[in-house]
């Protein structure tokens, strides 16, 4: 739903050719990285088939086809645009990445694994945090709707550092790994959070 209301809201100030909606995506970086570019080439096919999009073909390209697509938003397009943006506005679903599965299912692994995996996992987001920093550069000057996406972005990521912070702290604190020698057992409770 989100890729959609991007690229007709790309498509708002006027037409664009396919690459150029693929250049701004590229260059948007972190904000816009969950569209890739066959996806993107297949939304905007759908989107022109639903009447969304009107697409004139331009000859003389270079490529294999020759030609090249210029797609242009249509009033419809530009109703579904307004749609989705109140939509997606007045809409909250958390995101499910499935660590939170694959926590429950830590038991059974040993546990000094379950907690390296925690600890190798917050390592990992932060070195993602660093780049997604890096990718949104100088956020000032794209505006602040640009900077307020950008830092909903960042904060989501430091939930997560939060979150794998806690979560070793409190592990640690309860002796899930145990002392050294100490037999490791695991409880059903461990592995199905509703018995």
């Amino acid at each position: 739903m989100h890729k959609v209301l991007l690229l007709l809201g790309l498509l708002l100030p006027g037409p664009l050719y396919g690459y150029e909606l693929h250049r701004i995506v590229r260059a948007h970086g972190e904000l816009y990285a969950d569209l890739k570019k066959a996806n993107l080439y297949y939304l905007l096919e759908r989107l022109a088939t639903e009447g969304f999009l009107h697409v004139e073909t331009e000859a003389g390209a270079r490529g294999a086809r020759g030609e090249r697509l210029i797609y242009e938003i249509t009033g419809q397009g530009r109703e579904r645009f307004m749609e989705l943006l109140r939509e997606i506005m007045q809409t909250y679903e958390p995101v499910h990445t499935g660590v939170d599965t694959a926590v429950v299912f830590l038991a059974y692994l040993p546990r000094a694994e379950g907690l390296q995996l925690l600890a190798e996992r917050q390592h990992i987001v932060a070195e993602r945090r660093a780049q997604v920093v890096a990718d949104l550069g100088d956020q000032e000057k794209n505006g602040p709707l640009v900077r307020i996406a950008g830092d909903h972005l960042l904060s989501l990521i430091d939930a997560e550092l939060a979150w794998i912070a806690r979560s070793l702290q409190y592990l640690y604190d309860i002796d899930w790994v145990g002392k050294p020698g100490k037999q490791e057992q695991h409880t059903v409770n461990e592995i199905d959070p509703n018995p």
